[in-house]
């Protein structure tokens, strides 16, 4: 192959798809490459970009291209669909930049397989447009970032109306009633306000986002419009004469139970909730109501609650399905009395299993994004969204725990001549492997940090400045004694430079500790690499 020899072993080797295009058309294609798109490297050099990008991005690769080759900087990678030989649509991620292929302007590409990340993402908006509830999701400051169209066809608004606004804002305060809160789930009624001026009852349920450390980074919030359900509530209480038939043929389920737990009476729809194929069925069953929750003693809560107040409205109930399986309901109970005076409960109860499942569902693919958004894809440690985000719980805890914690500023020396020595794609594979180094000496709550280019920054919880020196000499030494770039047929040799600063005997604050790290880093560079500084 054409390729320069003094890269042919990395090339081939690297775990990213890596392209030559010259004239539109594809002059080398590494294994990654072939194993990707599903051709044969003899095949994809006789092929051009019309081939493998998919119709709907061509248009933005090649001028991409052409963008590269004019010498225009690229900042920001680009993200676009291939057809793979087999037919399949794959999501891509491509870093390129122009070289001379031939002692002729070429462009070199690095692609990155996201399918996965994009499928995530689409289904994760597939899910909230969806569903027959309002969603919103909110930043932690409670503002609105995100809406779905059934929310937007309740209020009236525009997705512009709402976005940056806080949510309290959109309803009335002064009639709300709340029914269930817990640390990270609340559930509640009120008025919300349309755009017309207009206030439509609904029901807000409200869950916690939270990162991988425990704090709040915002909230999502289900809306139930409750104007059918307030509608049979209101037409129960006026038409009593018409109580029977629409018991029979109502949407929502509806019982009646003694307080020692005996079904008096279901309704159809009832029935059909939990499973059984008639009211007649699930009466013969005489199991009794108690056996229908998965808690017992949250059924004697609900009576405990009854006798206080009278009734309990938008109850979220989880009860057991004619399987075995779990299923929720929202629940309006009130104790009333039978023919005979004895005291009964009645309740009006909505399937509430769909939205519970898609709330589940919403959980877990944010859990994944959050978690890709936390990391650095060069080396696999944390970014420095997750440095800032954590210093802050770390040093809240160990201000209260009156702990000690260091944070250490990493500079490698003389790195840009590796670069120059050995090239940019050496230079990364270096780096992963420093990242490598410092993983090996550090166990958790200690973590490293891609900080940008070739800085890193170690951060060490509980560590006060004598074992962090110790932590940072045992790095250094490892370094010195490792022998890097082995595997691309290589043998260089590495080491940085070290600012050391630690809480709270440096400094009281997240920015005043990076500044004397990051201060004792400068003076070691200025006086003499490779060794390790100190605040003071």
């Amino acid at each position: 192959m054409d390729c320069p020899s003094a890269y042919c072993h990395i090339i081939e080797r690297i775990n990213e798809a890596v392209l030559v295009i010259q004239d539109d058309r594809f002059q080398y294609a590494n294994p990654k490459a072939e194993e990707m798109l599903g051709y044969s490297r003899t095949e994809l050099t006789a092929s051009s970009l019309q081939h493998i990008v998919h119709p709907e991005d061509l248009d933005l690769v090649l001028r991409r291209s052409a963008e590269c080759l004019c010498g225009e900087t690229l900042q920001s990678c680009c993200t676009f669909k291939i057809v793979a030989k087999n037919g399949i649509d794959r999501w891509v991620e491509m870093k390129s930049e122009a070289f001379n292929w031939c002692e002729r302007s070429a462009t070199l590409c690095f692609l990155k397989d996201v399918t996965d990340h994009r499928r995530i993402e689409e289904k994760f908006q597939r899910l909230i447009n969806s569903t027959s509830e309002g969603f919103t999701m909110l930043d932690r400051g409670m503002c609105i970032q995100e809406v779905n169209p059934t929310l937007l066809s309740m209020t009236g608004y525009r997705p512009e109306d709402l976005t940056g606004r806080r949510m309290d804002g959109i309803y009335e305060h002064d009639r709300v009633q709340v029914y269930s809160a817990s640390r990270d789930h609340m559930s509640f009624e009120a008025q919300l306000i349309t755009k017309s001026g207009q206030n439509l009852p609904a029901l807000f349920n409200r869950s916690t986002l939270r990162n991988e450390s425990g704090e709040i980074e915002g909230y999502m919030i289900f809306l139930t419009d409750l104007t059918e359900l307030k509608g049979v509530q209101e037409e129960l209480r006026r038409a009593e004469q018409r109580y029977h038939n629409m018991y029979r043929n109502a949407v929502q389920g509806m019982f009646q139970s003694s307080l020692s737990g005996e079904l008096i009476r279901v309704n159809p729809a009832y029935s059909r909730f939990l499973g059984y194929a008639s009211t007649e069925e699930m009466l013969r069953q005489n199991a009794g109501a108690a056996d229908l929750y998965y808690d017992p003693n949250e059924r004697q809560q609900i009576i405990k609650a009854l006798k206080r107040r009278g009734f309990l409205a938008n109850y979220e109930v989880k009860l057991r399905h004619k399987d075995g399986k779990p299923v929720w309901g929202l629940a309006n109970y009130r104790l009333s009395r039978d023919e005979a005076a004895e005291p009964i409960i009645e309740g009006i109860m909505v399937d509430n299993t769909r939205q519970k499942r898609l709330e589940e569902a919403l959980r877990r693919d944010h859990r994944k994004m959050q978690k890709l958004s936390l990391l650095d894809n060069l080396t696999g440690l944390h970014n420095t969204r997750y440095l800032y985000l954590a210093l802050d719980q770390i040093i809240s805890n160990s201000r209260i725990a009156q702990t000690p914690f260091s944070l250490i500023f990493m500079d490698m020396d003389n790195f840009k001549r590796v670069v120059d020595t050995h090239g940019h794609l050496n230079g990364s594979q270096a780096l992963r492997e420093v990242a490598r180094t410092i993983r090996s000496l550090i166990k958790k709550p200690c973590f490293g940090v891609a900080y940008g280019g070739d800085e890193f920054v170690v951060v060490l919880p509980g560590f006060n400045k004598i074992r962090a020196k110790a932590k940072v000499e045992a790095i250094r030494t490892k370094m010195a004694r490792t022998i890097y770039l082995c595997d691309s047929g290589l043998s260089v040799r590495l080491s940085a430079s070290f600012g050391l600063a630690s809480y709270p005997e440096d400094a009281q604050d997240i920015i005043s500790l990076l500044g004397r790290a990051d201060q004792a880093l400068f003076r070691v560079k200025q006086t003499g690499k490779g060794s390790i500084g100190t605040a003071s």
